[in-house]
């Protein structure tokens, strides 16, 4: 199950008690049972929750992304605007 997480490196919030941390699983150690998660090791056994969190895509940032990839592609051919 956490290597299909892993793999697919989605943002996940992860909840144990009343913390919660959010980022991406980037390994998952059977051996001790740890998930490892923006360099914090966590025990599975104390996970209430995690949840996938989706990207949140408003005008703004399609926006932002559209000009974001015009301006790579201006920057290449020797241009650059601002």
């Amino acid at each position: 199950m956490f290597e299909m997480l892993i793999s697919c490196k989605k943002e996940v919030s992860i909840r144990c008690d009343k913390d919660e941390i959010r980022g991406v699983i980037t390994n998952y150690y059977p051996a001790f049972r740890l998930l490892k998660l923006n360099n914090v090791l966590i025990p599975i056994e104390l996970i209430e929750q995690i949840e996938v969190l989706e990207p949140v895509l408003d005008s703004f940032t399609q926006s932002k992304t559209h000009r974001g990839n015009r301006s790579l592609r201006l920057v290449a051919l020797g241009r650059h605007y601002s």
